[in-house]
């Protein structure tokens, strides 16, 4: 067997042990991790090397050297403004670009920059994760980072302004304006590999930006709703995520008017000693008729309203999650009155009372909300942002492709305040395929839609227009195609939201997702954080 070169070995073992530049110059040891960097003294960026060494943003070779004029790729540049912004590596399961496989030491970070539109390829399989990057090129990846506002009519003001690329030159110009990059007697030299020392300085300006700014939002809510799962199995699975705030499925309402109760206090106790909030989900089981007979009884409402109070105080719960589905439109008014009563009722106890609603479709299934009127009793409204195609459409597609999920977010936002909407997120997708005639579907947990891709060698590709991977397959004669959620889709579905500065991000439902999506997640969030206090 041939062996590997050492500087390979180097790079992969610097993937997996450190966070330190992943540089073409070997990993630091263990020795040379707690020691000064022995060649930066005659560096011009000695002091910002050395403090972003002491942070862990950057590091040398083996041997203590941190080699300060050598070049930047590609892939190095990004994974080292993504550890600068706080970004983890994503390990998704479908790589973004054939030239960087999960085996390489650059995936997941590469992988968690196109998830939140940082950095793109050089064409749509290939990323050039080797090839050296120009000082233009760190411009425009640096703008798309941080969404700086650019102008079509901006030119930098540098001798070699001409040299710029068409596609660099607005993002060279915001660049050169907040001093990121900035050129020297009076050029900017665009094609110019960018050196380490170079790309210290950068990260150590973005980093000082940020110092002392704080984003003085209100903390966002995110919710995880509970299904088929014990509480010792739920408990574990928001163990894996950034959820803070849980809605076991514990009161369901009966036909008699009286509520079934499965609440179990332990889970309270689990949260409470956990910092976590409890919003016990409350439901209608689809049962139009138990619906119609209590909302439009007073007596009844007045009933379920004490009820679920006497639950609040008993069991210490932070709120109730109304989640009343398929009931009819004629009960509109009534289950606006319900929601009233049941706030005043909450809110005298120091609860919160969230609601959950359809997108706004025009159809029986949407006409029993009154968006408005909820919104002024409630907290909060969650938006069950998904079904755009459900089981039983008379045609396959996404559960929730992005054009169609931005829509109904803008349609409900004409009648909610952003900071009362949650918008709720699939963790879940459907294989869809013809018998007889007719489309059919079976509904997928993420993990379970990997596992077919897998074990059917499916064809799968990026499709821009829905912002989701479209995936194919052939099983028994027939075509199945499977439109994924994954971390990719997840992230621009959590960037979208939180662009409309929601108060909060649902999941439906925890134990369907697959980990990398929880990282995805918790980028998108951070990412956002970062670009408040810049």
């Amino acid at each position: 067997m041939k062996k590997k070169p050492l500087l390979h070995i180097w790079l992969v073992s610097l993937a997996f042990l450190t966070y330190g530049f992943t540089l073409a110059v070997g990993v630091p040891s263990s020795a040379a991790s707690t020691n000064s960097l022995r060649d930066i003294a005659g560096s011009y960026a000695a002091s910002q090397i050395r403090s972003l060494y002491a942070a862990g943003i950057v590091s040398g070779d083996e041997n203590g050297y941190f080699h300060p004029k050598s070049p930047v790729t590609r892939a190095e540049f990004v994974s080292m403004l993504d550890r600068t912004l706080g970004i983890k590596p994503v390990a998704g399961t479908v790589p973004v670009f054939a030239d960087v496989p999960k085996s390489s030491w650059a995936y997941g970070y590469i992988q968690a920059a196109v998830s939140l539109n940082m950095a793109n390829g050089t064409s749509a399989t290939a990323f050039s994760p080797n090839r050296t990057i120009s000082r233009q090129e760190a411009a425009a990846f640096l703008v798309r980072a941080l969404a700086l506002k650019t102008s079509s009519s901006s030119k930098p003001s540098v001798k070699d302004a001409a040299a710029i690329s068409d596609w660099a030159r607005t993002s060279v110009s915001a660049a050169m304006q907040k001093q990121w990059l900035v050129g020297f007697q009076g050029y900017f030299r665009p094609a110019a590999a960018l050196s380490r020392e170079e790309t210290a300085v950068i990260l150590k300006r973005i980093l000082d930006e940020q110092k002392g700014q704080t984003v003085s939002a209100k903390p966002l809510v995110s919710l995880g709703w509970q299904y088929q799962s014990t509480t010792k199995e739920f408990i574990a699975q928001v163990q894996k995520t950034s959820v803070n705030t849980l809605s076991p499925r514990w009161y369901f309402l009966q036909k008699d008017g009286s509520i079934l109760d499965y609440s179990d206090p332990s889970l309270v106790k689990w949260a409470k000693d956990n910092g976590k909030k409890v919003w016990a989900l409350f439901g209608n089981q689809f049962d139009a008729d138990a619906t119609h007979a209590m909302l439009s009884d007073k007596a009844k409402r007045t009933a379920v309203v004490q009820k679920l109070g006497s639950f609040v105080d008993k069991y210490q719960l932070n709120g109730i999650n109304v989640d009343f589905e398929g009931f009819d439109p004629s009960d509109r008014d009534n289950f606006t009155a319900f929601i009233k009563e049941l706030a005043t009722a909450l809110h005298a106890k120091g609860a919160v009372l969230s609601v959950d609603i359809p997108p706004d479709t025009g159809t029986d299934w949407s006409e029993p909300f009154d968006f408005a009127k909820l919104s002024a009793s409630a907290d909060y409204l969650v938006l069950m942002a998904y079904e755009e195609h459900w089981a039983g459409s008379s045609q396959p597609g996404s559960v929730a492709s992005i054009p169609w999920f931005e829509y109904v977010i803008g349609s409900v936002l004409d009648d909610i305040p952003s900071q009362k909407l949650i918008v709720g997120m699939p963790l879940y997708t459907r294989d869809w395929y013809q018998a007889g005639g007719q489309w059919q579907s079976t509904d997928l947990t993420v993990p379970e839609s990997y596992q077919r891709l897998s074990q059917y060698k499916a064809n799968t590709g990026w499709d821009g227009g829905i912002g989701q991977y479209r995936s194919r397959y052939q099983m028994q004669g027939a075509t199945h195609t499977i439109w994924l959620e994954e971390s990719r889709s997840i992230s621009l579905k959590v960037q979208s939201s939180l662009n409309r500065q929601v108060g909060g991000l649902a999941y439906w439902y925890i134990g369907s997702e697959s980990n990398d999506m929880w990282t995805a997640i918790t980028n998108a969030i951070t990412l956002k954080q970062v670009r408040q206090r810049l």
